[in-house]
This record gives C-alpha cells, structure tokens and sequence, in this order.
C-alpha cells in the first residue's frame, strides 16, 4: 500500500496536469476563434471584386 505522502504528490500532479491541459485547450479555442474572425474579411474583397468585374466595361454588340 502507498503512504499518503505518495498518493498526494500523485494527486497534485494529476491535478496541475490537468490545469496544463484545460489552459492549452483554452488556447487553442481563442486561436481558432482569431483565425475564424480574420477569415471573415475575405468576403468583402471577395464582393468588390466580383462587383469591379461585373461593371467591367463591354463592347457593344454591333446590330445587324
């Protein structure tokens, strides 16, 4: 059987893992959302283009 001096030190580095792992998910989950919010200004440049090349000058269509 363990001393409960062992299990303790066990118990606290299971718990700081634990912090470890909960703070580097938190992280991931704010870069995700960052990189989601930057992608979101595409389709304003997306829209201007297309809008810059549907006014687009044509040649007129000669008639017959």
């Amino acid at each position: 059987m363990m001393h409960h001096t062992t299990v303790q030190a066990l118990a606290q580095a299971h718990q700081a893992e634990l912090q470890r792992q909960a703070q580097r998910d938190a992280l991931a989950r704010a870069d995700r959302q960052a990189r989601r919010q930057q992608s979101g200004h595409r389709a304003p440049r997306i829209l201007a283009a297309v809008t810059v090349w549907a006014r687009r000058p044509r040649p007129t269509p000669e008639s017959s």
